[in-house]
């Protein structure tokens, strides 16, 4: 069986690894799985979501990616 050394070098990327894992498991938490606020503003700058991003219900961002994806999908299936 291999020997398993704890080096210098072990414990920083093991450290480095959780405080990721913190970070993303605290940005799910803030925001949940919706990123529609990540897009940019609509016009003038505004949300593109319509209301809260809960599940993104009603969420611009998330109709237009859906959209994008199924015209894609569509393109490969018909090439």
């Amino acid at each position: 069986m291999l020997a398993f050394d704890m080096t210098p070098a072990t414990v920083i990327i093991g450290l480095v690894v959780v405080a990721l894992a913190v970070l993303a498991t605290r940005r799910l938490v803030k925001r949940g799985t919706c990123d529609c606020h990540d897009h940019g503003g609509g016009e003038g700058g505004a949300s593109p979501c319509a209301g809260g991003c809960a599940g993104c219900h009603g969420c611009g961002a998330a109709e237009r990616m859906a959209a994008e994806v199924e015209r894609a999908a569509a393109k490969q299936a018909s090439a």
